[in-house]
């Protein structure tokens, strides 16, 4: 039976669920745990129970090492880049947590190195593996509210003192913006959810929580290549629960959450249908669907084809995030043309 030994990058909360979840796999085993600290890696592999994985002084020596097959990048987003072009060139298989990379130029760089080395993709957007979006993508593809229209996505969360990435969350070098740091995932959800590209954004934001070097919020207005609009926004220092909203209208119809109107899949309703399922509702790792993330990885690098969340298609979704950022900095609605013409550049 095919092992893929896998090599964890990381030992922040984040790590410990990417660890459970690569084990729990028939077809993939944690070999491996590099950190910035060897101390940090051996509590984390205690943390975790692990007794039978090697503990790395270093990311080369890691990448060096045969019976890793897989890296699993849980570091900060500054750096996801040199982390991935490395393990490209090492022959190795990178997952990649959110945020990929947080400017076009590293971006593309990554992808070169990726294209080239022709190793397997995956950037986290777990929530493709939330039930609730499933439900949301099955009534997109049966197209149970028609052609959408109008589609806005929210995502709203308190990233404050209490949560342990704080430290480094709040510094713009690490973790970018807003968009790039949290709201990035309504981004994906809304690609997703209409399976077509956004062209153009107008976006704006403020600044509320002084400990942070950038805003914490941006909005912004986005136009889709088949003609739909929509809203996106991003709050890193909202003061209500996690907070995920998703809106979709249609010719045929409306989605809102888990709550649906559509008068041909429900004859004679008069009001909003609610479907009993799990909500993106907490900011809670453990929370996270990481399994099916895990076994869509791991499957692609068995079948030897790209996932559906592979860097080439996360691409896209942090093209937008670019461009959200650069039309609020400099006040002007920016096309998605211009950030791809700086990812292209770097390649």
């Amino acid at each position: 039976m095919t092992e893929i030994g896998v090599g964890i990058v990381g030992a922040g909360w984040v790590a410990g669920e990417h660890i459970r979840s690569f084990n729990m796999h028939p077809h993939s085993r944690v070999a491996g745990i590099c950190s910035r600290t060897r101390e940090g890696a051996e509590a984390k592999a205690r943390a975790c129970g692990l007794t039978d994985v090697n503990i790395y002084e270093s990311y080369a020596e890691m990448l060096a090492d045969p019976g890793i097959g897989a890296v699993s990048l849980c570091s900060p987003p500054n750096l996801h880049p040199e982390q991935t072009i490395l393990a490209a060139e090492a022959g190795k298989h990178i997952l990649i947590e959110k945020a990929a990379a947080n400017d076009p130029l590293s971006l593309g760089r990554m992808l070169a190195a990726v294209e080239s080395a022709n190793v397997r993709t995956l950037v986290s957007f777990v929530l493709h593996w939330n039930p609730q979006f499933i439900w949301i993508r099955r009534m997109m593809e049966q197209s149970s509210i028609g052609k959408v229209f109008y589609a806005e996505a929210d995502y709203w969360h308190n990233i404050g003192p209490h949560y342990a990435q704080y430290r480094w969350n709040i510094k713009k070098e690490i973790a970018g913006s807003s968009f790039l740091s949290a709201g990035i995932h309504a981004v994906d959800a809304l690609r997703w959810f209409l399976q077509d590209e956004i062209e153009e954004v107008s976006a704006y934001q403020v600044q509320t929580n002084p400990d942070y070097e950038y805003p914490t919020t941006c909005v912004g207005v986005v136009k889709f290549r088949g003609g739909a609009v929509g809203k996106l926004s991003s709050c890193l220092d909202n003061k209500c629960p996690y907070t995920f909203n998703i809106d979709l209208l249609g010719d045929k119809g409306a989605i809102r959450d888990n709550r649906i109107f559509a008068a041909e899949l429900f004859p004679g309703a008069t009001d909003w249908v609610e479907v009993p399922t799990i909500r993106p509702d907490s900011g809670d790792v453990t929370h996270h669907p990481f399994d099916g993330e895990i076994a869509d990885f791991v499957g692609s690098i068995l079948a030897g084809k790209d996932a559906e969340l592979s860097l080439a298609d996360a691409a896209h979704t942090h093209a937008v995030a670019f461009a959200l950022d650069r039309s609020a900095s400099e006040g002007r609605p920016v096309q998605l043309k211009e950030i791809w013409q700086h990812i292209k550049s770097a390649g």
